[in-house]
């Protein structure tokens, strides 16, 4: 049986890492394999304290702060890496670019996970919201055992991919 992921919305106060970490822990849920995806990532202190990984979404900015040597290299569109030729010189794709956005323009936030198509929408209306997507790779054998965790801590939408 290959590895799997198991994904599911936790509607609870994210700012918080120990009441997640509790619902998680209660139910056998190793917190330290979590990664937990949200608009509003708990404080640095706060972050420290706790085994899970906040992923925080990146909000849109009103005025580029950036320079060009903070961002050269890393991929982003308004990189000056040189005279390269795009779709000619590039470097084979990396998992995050532009195809995670769709063409109305939403972001794709979990474009790094292999969840399915046809349900990455509602995960991502759940970050919308200001609601956390948590991530578990479950290894051989424990998806089940996870997903009936993950409901029993009161996750909602969970399913395994």
């Amino acid at each position: 049986m290959a590895q799997r992921l198991i994904v599911g919305i936790y509607a609870g106060e994210t700012s918080d890492p120990k009441l997640l970490e509790g619902a998680l822990t209660s139910q056998k849920i190793d917190a330290t394999r979590v990664k937990v995806v949200t608009r509003s990532a708990p404080s640095q202190e706060r972050q420290d304290e706790s085994p899970i990984d906040f992923v925080a979404v990146a909000e849109d900015m009103e005025v580029n702060s950036f320079s060009d040597d903070m961002t050269h290299g890393v991929g982003i569109i308004a990189d000056s890496g040189g005279t390269g030729v795009p779709g000619i010189n590039d470097a084979p794709a990396t998992t995050h670019g532009l195809v995670d956005f769709d063409t109305q323009g939403s972001r794709n936030y979990l474009g790094g996970f292999a969840i399915a198509d046809d349900e990455v929408d509602n995960y991502n209306d759940a970050i919308e919201d200001g609601r956390a997507v948590v991530i578990v790779q479950a290894a051989d054998g424990e998806s089940a055992a996870l997903e009936a965790s993950f409901k029993a801590a009161g996750l909602k939408n969970v399913r395994a991919f």
